[in-house]
């Protein structure tokens, strides 16, 4: 009998559930379709950052560049390895690391920073997640200078696995595209969180291997590949460098991502609705 008098409770809960991931893929197709207004308003926002300044971004490149040539100096000599192996391997990881940091710290500001916009115009959410995550491509590509001087340099002998870099951006975009839906409302909601993600995020930094080689802790295997951040910046770090990253990388990543796409979907469709109130 009890059982009998709980399944009505039970399909009217499946009921709202898969309305609310209905309009949430809904505002997620809208966003899309709205390309040309987020194409814009990112192209806006890093102008508007760098407003009145002789070289805009590049500063930005300018002082990861001054970094990862001291840095690598700095660290070559400790570790007693070739600068011209060492190098490049530090810059390519300091820049995707600026890039994967940049887009999970600045995620929790995304729904608070657009409060005012969010409040007088009706668009779809999604619309300020692309803006943002189109926003960090933009500055990723200016980083990207760094690359190069350091490809002409050195000589990096590279071939067709470079373009294995393109199916890696593609899952750093979805991941951005998830952590947004994610930290978006919740930081809005709770606003120390983003203190509390900037403290981890620094933290994980040290943790991962960007300043230091995963080869150099061969008896602590487990403690690298345990790190999600270690399988994303190897999918794209190798690559660029001549490799094509391990396969095991390569699932690491793809399941990481299947994973917090399905937990974004269901965060984003359950309290989508509360952003406004939130932001």
């Amino acid at each position: 009998m009890a059982e009998a008098n709980l399944e009505p409770e039970r399909s009217e809960r499946l009921r709202t559930t898969l309305g609310r991931l209905s309009v949430a893929w809904q505002d997620l197709r809208e966003g899309i379709a709205m390309r040309e207004l987020w194409i814009f308003l990112g192209w806006r926002d890093v102008r508007k950052h760098y407003r009145r300044s002789v070289i805009g971004p590049f500063w930005l490149t300018l002082s990861m560049g001054i970094m990862v040539g001291s840095l690598g100096f700095l660290y070559s000599q400790i570790f007693g390895t070739d600068i011209s192996t060492y190098l490049p391997f530090l810059a390519v990881g300091f820049i995707l690391w600026g890039y994967i940091s940049g887009t999970i710290t600045a995620a929790c500001n995304v729904f608070s920073g657009a409060a005012a916009s969010i409040r007088q115009i009706r668009l779809p959410f999604s619309v300020y997640i692309y803006q943002f995550v189109w926003s960090q491509l933009i500055n990723l590509s200016h980083n990207f200078l760094i690359y190069f001087i350091v490809l002409v340099l050195f000589s990096i002998p590279i071939g067709w696995s470079v373009f294995l870099f393109l199916p890696a951006m593609a899952l750093y975009i979805l991941n951005g595209v998830f952590f947004v839906m994610i930290l978006g409302p919740l930081c809005a909601r709770f606003r120390d969180i983003p203190m509390i993600v900037g403290s981890i995020v620094q933290v994980i930094f040290f943790m991962t291997p960007i300043l230091w080689s995963a080869e150099q802790i061969p008896d602590r295997v487990a403690f690298v590949a345990l790190n999600p951040f270690y399988h994303f910046i190897e999918i794209a770090r190798d690559p660029l460098l001549g490799g094509t990253g391990t396969l095991t990388n390569w699932l690491a990543c793809v399941g990481m991502t299947i994973v917090l796409g399905v937990i974004a979907t269901l965060f984003f469709a359950r309290f989508r609705s509360r952003i406004a109130y939130w932001a």
